[in-house]
């Protein structure tokens, strides 16, 4: 009888037991012990990526003639720098960093901004 008893109070009490409360309290202690899952992203928004590689991609491809090779170089490699970011961002293999100035890193560079379109990374890229 006494099991009975207490088999209708668990039942007809569970909705009213504090269990809310009980799992902030839970997650609060887990945090302060270092054991939380704490996901922080890591590196800048892909938005603030995606904006600066349309800026950087404009001053890149449309360097005027009869421009310096330190500007030149300065915005080829700001422009390889942001999309090496986007990459790493996105889970994309490149060889960007790896390649040093010559065909292969700019067919590497052309590769990589198609993949980073099909990522859903908007470079305005003529279609």
């Amino acid at each position: 009888m006494a099991g009975l008893i207490a088999v209708a109070m668990l039942v007809l009490g569970w909705p009213l037991f504090p269990w809310r409360r009980l799992g902030v309290a839970a997650r609060s202690l887990l945090g302060r012990l270092g054991l939380g899952r704490s996901v922080s992203p890591v590196g800048r928004p892909i938005e603030e990526i995606a904006r600066d590689a349309r800026r950087l991609r404009i001053a890149f491809r449309s360097t005027p003639r009869g421009t310096s090779f330190v500007k030149y170089e300065a915005h080829r490699r700001a422009y390889d720098g942001v999309l090496l970011e986007g990459c790493l961002a996105l889970g994309v293999t490149t060889l960007l960093g790896v390649l040093g100035p010559g065909p292969e890193l700019d067919a590497e560079r052309d590769r990589i901004e198609g993949r980073l379109e099909l990522f859903g990374l908007d470079l305005d890229l003529p279609l």
